[in-house]
C-alpha cells in the first residue's frame, strides 16, 4: 500500500530540505542532471533544490520525475532520523504520518545514513578549509 499514493499527497515535495549523500548526488548526475540544478550546500550538507514554485526541482507538478532514482532519505520519508533520540520517528510534518509503520529497515538504515551524511559534511568542510588557507 503507497500512503501518499492514496492520498494523492505531495506535500513532502514542497518546501524540502531534503538531505543528499554523495551518492545520491552521483546517481541523479548519472542521470544527466547538472548537480548544481539539483543540489545545494547547507552548513556543509547537500541539499536538495526547490523549484521557483516552491517543490523539489524534480517534482512536476503531477509526480516526481526521478522516482525510481530519488535520494535514500526520499524513499524513507517520512520515517527521519531524530537525532536527540537517536532513533527513528515518523516525522510530524507528514499529514498521514500515522498510517506509516517504522520498518526495522528504517530502523537500521537512517543511523547510517545519518552518520554518512556526517561524515560527509566533515569531509567538504576540511576541503573547504584546504582550499581557503594561504598557501606556505
Amino acid at each position: 500500500m503507497n500512503v501518499c499514493k492514496n492520498h494523492r499527497c505531495v506535500s513532502c515535495c514542497y518546501d524540502t530540505e531534503m538531505l543528499l549523500l554523495d551518492e545520491d548526488v552521483i546517481r541523479i548526475a548519472s542521470l544527466g542532471h547538472d548537480e548544481h540544478f539539483f543540489a545545494r550546500v547547507q552548513d556543509g550538507f547537500k541539499v536538495l533544490r526547490n523549484s521557483e514554485a516552491g517543490r523539489c526541482v524534480f517534482h512536476d507538478g503531477k509526480k516526481c520525475t526521478i522516482y525510481e532514482n530519488r535520494p535514500k532519505g526520499c524513499k524513507l520519508y517520512p520515517i527521519i532520523f531524530d537525532v536527540d533520540s537517536k532513533s527513528a520517528v515518523k516525522d510530524t510534518s507528514c499529514p498521514y504520518r500515522k498510517e506509516f509503520k517504522i520498518l526495522s529497515e528504517a530502523k537500521q538504515e537512517l543511523p547510517i545514513i545519518y552518520f554518512e551524511l556526517v561524515d560527509e559534511r566533515s569531509r567538504r568542510s576540511k576541503i573547504s578549509r584546504k582550499v581557503k588557507s594561504p598557501a606556505t
